[in-house]
């Protein structure tokens, strides 16, 4: 399979190469590439443990966005466009391969007249071939499903080599999990070392900038928000697998260091009826469960984007909730109104524990 999806991917690359080598110069400049990706570690939470790193490639088709409008949303020049994927895990018996698809955000850290420097958001879906079973495959605690969520980050650099091709190297990290939807589903994480050749449209330019003020001159900040989000419970002999809500409330204040970066910190106030199942089988009658946790971190704002990173320490939890602290990655939206919506996956480590849908006010 994973020699099927490389013919396929490379048949495509040069399938989309000659389209835009055919199409007029646009305003804004495209690009298609395929990059090599080598893991930098293996994963010893498998039985059997795998011997090697995963390998992969990735085909890329993107956009530059260069307008006013488009510098408004984040105050920097971006990227954006979609990918396919593939993995290969080198461990046959218990993780298999993965083909994956999904959407990206890239924007510019710096520019220059042949090369610049980005960092990558994305989020997609991937099919992985070995998934948990207690029976064929009980050592994959990684996957409870075939298909999964993958979320993942970047850092790249591109130089111009020609006037229409760029070689690119960076850091790539991703990391697969199905947000608790079935259990097991500790995930797995895919740090990996890329190199890349990328066909672009146009010249290699120095695009514009544009001067922006910054929409008020306070250093302060605060912000709430909503919380909801759902987790599946195993089934047993006597209980069936079912899915229960998880609500809370997110209240952050934080100080501009500068315009894009944040300290920040609060508290968040959960209601998890997952947990409060979780502690009915543990020890046969309901115990409190609800929780209050202490957060502190670092966000990094874009004009109305904000990506945000935050250790939690849980001072008030249920008796058993291990571990105590955990880590949390949001990304989100702010309108000019102040109304904020978004995304956050809470994680201990590689297990992913769920994704949550945040809605609120930023202030």
């Amino acid at each position: 399979m994973f020699r099927l999806a490389f013919i396929g991917v490379t048949v495509a690359l040069c399938t989309l190469s000659i389209a835009l080598g055919q199409v007029n110069e646009a305003t804004d400049e495209r690009e298609v590439g395929l990059n090599l990706l080598a893991g930098l570690y293996v994963s010893s939470r498998i039985v059997p443990i795998a011997t090697q790193a995963p390998v992969g490639f990735e085909l890329r088709y993107n956009r530059m966005h260069t307008s006013q409008q488009a510098w408004e949303q984040c105050h920097c020049l971006y990227r954006s466009g979609a990918f396919l994927n593939a993995y290969s895990f080198r461990n046959p018996i218990a993780l298999g391969q993965s083909v994956g698809a999904g959407l990206f955000f890239e924007p510019l850290l710096l520019h220059r007249v042949r090369w610049d420097v980005s960092v990558r958001a994305l989020a997609g879906i991937t099919y992985v071939s070995r998934s948990y079973d207690a029976v064929t495959n009980p050592g994959n605690r990684a996957f409870g499903t075939p298909v999964n969520g993958l979320i993942g980050t970047g850092l790249f650099s591109r130089y111009a080599i020609s006037s229409h091709w760029k070689i690119l190297a960076g850091f790539d990290y991703k990391h697969i999990s199905n947000a608790g939807v079935r259990l097991p589903n500790e995930g797995l994480n895919i740090p990996s070392a890329t190199v890349g050749l990328t066909y672009y449209t146009g010249k290699a330019v120095l695009s514009p900038r544009y001067s922006h003020v910054s929409e008020s001159g306070k250093r302060w900040m605060v912000r709430g928000l909503a919380m909801a989000s759902v987790k599946v419970l195993e089934a047993t002999d006597k209980e069936p697998e079912r899915g229960y809500p998880i609500f809370g409330l997110n209240f952050i204040g934080g100080y501009h260091l500068t315009q894009a970066h944040v300290i920040s910190g609060g508290i968040e106030l959960l209601d998890d009826r997952y947990f409060k199942e979780q502690i009915l089988r543990w020890t046969g009658h309901y115990q409190p469960y609800r929780q209050v946790t202490v957060l502190g971190g670092y966000e990094f704002w874009q004009g109305h984007f904000a990506f945000t990173a935050h250790m939690g320490w849980n001072v008030v939890r249920p008796f058993g909730y291990k571990p105590a602290t955990y880590q949390k990655y949001g990304l989100l939206y702010r309108f000019a109104s102040g109304f904020t919506t978004g995304v956050a996956v809470k994680a201990y480590g590689e297990n992913t524990k769920n994704f949550q849908a945040l809605v609120g006010m930023t202030l």
